[in-house]
């Protein structure tokens, strides 16, 4: 049996979370923090070990890595859940930058799962800068997922 491929863009409370409950639940999973140029493989030890990222942060385990591209043009999932640290105007600018990083290894067949919410348009804008970046097509070449992740309990 083969697992799906999964990587999650984002070394945030709710991406970690995601990855852990996927790694437990058998998927071979990679996070990406944004701050670093690896994948992090995720096993289901350390999702059981480490069960939140502060968790992970204060006890620095050894892990296996991967070069982000790599990890992410062999995913079948990619979710999208970066690290927020802006407000205003320099937030979107801040997500779009995280964006066009995380979609631009994608491969035709993939899924897209965005994990933070929009405004009015926003996914729209999502789905313009996804074909700009990749050449992909939302709905055809490429399956694009809105999801976000307000409560991470639910």
């Amino acid at each position: 049996m083969v697992k799906d491929k999964v990587v999650v863009y984002g070394l945030s409370t709710e991406g970690y979370f995601l990855a852990c409950q996927m790694a437990i639940k058998g998927a071979d999973v990679h996070i990406i923090d944004e701050s670093s140029s690896s994948a992090i493989s995720l096993k289901p030890e350390t999702a059981k070990t480490y069960p939140s990222v502060a968790s992970l942060h204060g006890e620095e385990p050894l892990l296996s890595m991967q070069p982000i591209d790599i990890a992410i043009s062999e995913a079948r999932y990619l979710f999208f859940a970066p690290r927020i640290r802006k407000t205003g105007q320099e937030l979107k600018t801040e997500i779009n930058s995280k964006f066009k990083d995380a979609v631009g290894s994608l491969k035709k067949g993939s899924s897209l799962v965005y994990c933070i919410g929009t405004g009015f348009g926003g996914n729209n804008e999502n789905i313009s800068l996804l074909r700009h970046v990749t050449g992909l097509q939302a709905g055809k070449s490429i399956s694009y997922f809105y999801f976000p992740m307000d409560d991470i309990k639910n």
